[in-house]
């Protein structure tokens, strides 16, 4: 039973939620982050007929529902003490495109948009549960809204509110959207979920299929593997992608797999995101570059140095972050550094202590010139 004060603290921010000024500023901020999102589409290249912009403002039951959420920590205390300033989905966009390479350029214009601040980046059901290996898909971007985009202003007592816009392909939003409606009438029962589970697998097979489809019809087909003569052993001599293509989300995922297969994924959600920008601005734009790159480091000298003495996680991420470290040395401490320049001060210099500790490690282990 919920606790009587978290639900008056929910009734009460319903109603500062439920004003007709600031749900009129809600629905003015959805109709420009639409009219904007067309745009990002359109600069990733998408065509018009290959995706779609959808946007709702939270129903206000839904964001009473959320306001009188517990702590985690704290059963007693509201997990959103000012709810119309922390409940990020308040409102909410999609972009739904036909391929999954559509879904990851438009992350990617997303990242470079001069008018959106990305704050966070979740790949939901990337990296889903022994008990429930497939599921909802899709990528969860949070963003705040920049000068550029000339937003209307929210009313008094109100803060512009952070957006969530989820990518989807056409198949991960029919199975979500399908799955969402079967929840709320009360059929996902253990049977209905394991046919959801089964839908989900094909579906994720079928967009790769179709991916696989559109680079063919491209020109970019995949080698044929089985006709490539004998190579020094590496755990990098499988492509995560074909040679010379670009380095985007789910290429940096695949390579990060291949690469580190007896490291554990990172747990946080931006952090593949973090060393794919690092990999960018250190000139390797494409899984092929990358790869050579990687190829060059003694991986297991590296494994070696940090083993023992270090407190924080030998994950994918930290093994490629070691592996470039290696190979850039301190032009790749001034990158790191740069890439920095939104931190704090202490924050920013503290990664530089870091990376120059940990490159006086490799060159006194010789993996480092």
């Amino acid at each position: 039973m919920t606790d009587p004060r978290l639900l008056e603290h929910a009734r009460q921010a319903r109603r500062h939620y439920e004003l007709p000024s600031y749900q009129a500023y809600l629905r003015r901020l959805g109709t420009t982050m639409e009219a904007h999102l067309h745009e990002v589409v359109a600069a990733a290249g998408i065509p018009d007929n290959q995706s779609e912009v959808e946007w709702r403002v939270k129903a206000p039951e839904s964001f009473a529902q959320k306001a009188a959420l517990p702590a985690p920590d704290d059963p007693s205390r509201p997990q959103y003490r000012y709810p119309t300033d922390e409940i990020t989905d308040q409102l909410a966009l999609r972009i739904i495109a036909f391929l999954p390479a559509q879904v990851e350029a438009a992350a990617q214009a997303l990242a470079e948009d001069d008018a959106l601040v990305v704050r966070e980046v979740r790949h939901k059901g990337s990296q889903n549960t022994d008990t429930r290996a497939f599921g909802y898909q899709s990528v969860h971007v949070l963003v705040d809204p920049a000068p550029a985009l000339g937003a209307p202003h929210p009313p008094k007592d109100f803060r512009v509110p952070r957006i969530e816009i989820q990518l989807r392909t056409q198949l991960q939003h029919v199975w979500a959207e399908l799955e969402h409606a079967s929840r709320y009438k009360g059929a996902a029962g253990s049977r209905v979920s394991r046919k959801f589970d089964r839908a989900a697998a094909l579906i994720e097979m079928v967009d790769e299929l179709l991916q696989e489809i559109d680079d063919a019809a491209a020109g970019g087909a995949r080698p044929d593997l089985t006709r490539q003569g004998p190579a020094a052993p590496s755990s990098l001599e499988a492509p995560a992608e074909r040679p010379g293509s670009r380095l985007t989300a789910r290429a940096m995922r695949s390579f990060l797999a291949e690469a580190f297969p007896d490291a554990p994924p990172s747990r946080g959600a931006g952090s593949e995101e973090w060393i794919r920008r690092h990999a960018l601005e250190s000139g390797f734009d494409t899984v092929e570059a990358l790869r050579d790159a990687v190829r060059t480091v003694d991986l297991a000298a590296v494994d070696r140095t940090f083993r023992e003495g270090v407190t924080w996680e030998r994950n994918q991420v930290r093994c490629l972050d070691d592996a470039l470290l290696a190979v850039g040395g301190a032009d790749y401490i001034a990158t790191a550094e740069r890439l920095a320049g939104d931190e704090p001060e202490a924050q920013r210099q503290k990664r530089v202590r870091v990376l120059g500790w940990r490159l006086a490690r490799l060159r006194e282990n010789g993996v480092a010139r």
